[in-house]
């Protein structure tokens, strides 16, 4: 039964459809290589799609990987490259999300709330996603998935007008049925409810038409990207945000999906170590934003204005600060790799100490030599991984990285007993990165991400509180980090085609 539930499964289904056309297409091509004129038309092709790669504004890992890929295999390369090499998004969802990467943005509310050295660090986030700054916010940071979920249903029984959240996973059971029986009494009130998850995200999680279900009981659902059976690069692009946007006043975000692993109700042998933070003020307008902006796309019938859903309230929170909401994403709709430079800034920018959580450690040569240069010029530099992987072959090439840092005297720790899923950086205890970026090519090149940067928040305290408890002296690795020979080739191996998915 197992095994038929397995091969009938919408994932599998669509896996092995494209698969075979991918199988298809290369045979076909395969099997015309006796013909000269075949020849001649691929060695043009392989010559134009060099170029093609060679012009294109992409990061250089992949670009060289491209070339060498198309020129050891000449044919396969090809059709690899045509079939996810550059990503096609419609005219007009890219229109949607220039309008907002196009809008003026307003100057904070007093350049006296912030150190100049952070000047930098601002202005690029507001120049690179047309964010805002803002003050006078009020900020809570969730050190666990369970005390997020708590404060996430009151919030959510207090909502008058909308609700609005946007997952990469939703799955079924106790911590999305709690959220889901809210928001089903909140649609008999009237209040506006909108879902909108990643297709492949949510898969064996929930079934392929349960976003029906969903708008039965009232709630606007939309799939992000729909996996279909067809060979196109847009699966490589996934909604990897976690926000919810109450009444336009309050949002949630960090590492935390609807899922029960991560309030550690999944029956799990080990701690499911996760964070998040609680943003209440204008800078919710941002969130209100992002979403928006992804839900249009996946519903291009949508007219929605941000004037309808946006929320002024000149509060102050007595807390102080600056917090900076933005978005990233592929390189088609942002023009550059905003989350990788986002953090590489908050590495140059780091004076005495810096903290980041990470799940996984898959970066490139200018992460690892920047975190390196911050060590040499006197930075305490750490960087907690977990300790037991849920995923062994990335695991591997995590562990292999951290051995490259730590011999560039990088201080790795590991939450021992548990997988650390939350993503932050914290530089000098008094600024800091949360939201949903991993350190891995999939969140700096494919996927849409979001973050939250703050300087000197309540929140900001409360993290440099929690990861300095990660970072004891019990959780540090001072022995040798990698594996055995085999498993440290395997992983180089797999760390060399990462950049392409």
């Amino acid at each position: 039964m197992k095994f038929l539930k397995l091969l009938f499964n919408r994932f599998v289904f669509v896996t092995l459809s494209i698969l075979l056309q991918i199988v298809f297409t290369v045979l076909l091509v395969v099997g015309l290589m006796d013909y000269w004129i075949f020849i001649v038309i691929s060695v043009v092709l392989s010559f134009l799609v060099f170029l093609d790669v060679t012009m294109r504004d992409i990061n250089p890992a992949q670009q060289l990987l491209w070339i060498t890929v198309i020129l050891i295999f000449p044919v396969g390369g090809i059709v690899l490259y045509l079939m996810i090499g550059d990503a096609k998004w419609s005219r007009r969802a890219k229109r949607r999300m220039r309008a907002v990467l196009d809008k003026q943005i307003p100057e904070i509310n007093s350049l006296s709330q912030y150190p100049e050295r952070y000047a930098g660090q601002i202005n690029y986030l507001k120049n690179k996603t047309k964010t805002s700054a803002y003050t006078g916010c009020k900020t809570l940071y969730f050190p666990t998935g369970e005390r997020y979920l708590k404060a996430l249903l009151e919030d959510l029984e207090r909502a008058k007008k909308f609700i609005f959240l946007e997952f990469f996973i939703i799955s079924e059971g106790r911590m999305w049925g709690s959220v889901l029986s809210v928001l089903e009494r909140k649609v008999k009130e009237g209040v506006e409810v909108r879902v909108m998850y990643d297709d492949i995200g949510s898969t064996w999680k929930i079934p392929a038409s349960y976003y029906k279900g969903l708008r039965k009981k009232g709630i606007k659902c939309v799939r992000f990207n729909r996996y279909l059976p067809f060979v196109t690069n847009l699966h490589n692009n996934r909604d990897h945000r976690k926000i919810v946007i109450i009444d336009g006043i309050i949002a949630y975000t960090g590492g935390i999906n609807l899922a029960d692993e991560y309030i550690n109700e999944a029956g799990n042998d080990f701690f499911w170590k996760d964070t998040g933070v609680r943003i209440e003020g204008n800078a919710v307008n941002e969130f209100t934003e992002m979403f928006l902006q992804l839900y249009g796309i996946n519903d291009l019938k949508c007219a929605d204005r941000f004037e309808d859903y946006s929320h002024s309230c000149h509060m102050d929170s007595g807390e102080g600060g600056v917090v900076v909401p933005f978005g990233t994403g592929p390189s088609f709709f942002y023009t550059c790799p905003v989350a990788e430079e986002a953090i590489l800034n908050m590495i140059a920018g780091a004076s005495k100490e810096l903290i980041i959580t990470t799940p996984y450690l898959i970066v490139d040569y200018s992460i690892n030599r920047a975190l390196a240069i911050a060590v040499a010029r006197g930075v305490d530099v750490k960087i907690v991984i977990p300790d037991v992987p849920d995923k062994k072959l990335v695991y591997m090439i995590t562990r292999n990285n951290a051995e490259y840092l730590h011999k560039n005297g990088v201080k790795i720790y590991k939450s021992m007993g548990s997988f650390i899923h939350a993503k932050s950086v914290v530089a000098d205890g008094e600024v800091a990165i949360v939201g949903t970026i991993n350190l891995d090519y999939r969140s700096f090149l494919h996927h849409f991400e979001n973050a939250v940067w703050m300087y000197g928040t309540d929140a900001v305290k409360e993290l440099k509180a929690d990861v300095d408890e990660l970072c004891c002296d019990k959780n540090r690795i001072s022995e040798k980090i990698g594996s055995n020979a085999i498993v440290r080739f395997v992983a180089a191996v797999m760390k060399i085609f990462t950049p392409l998915f």
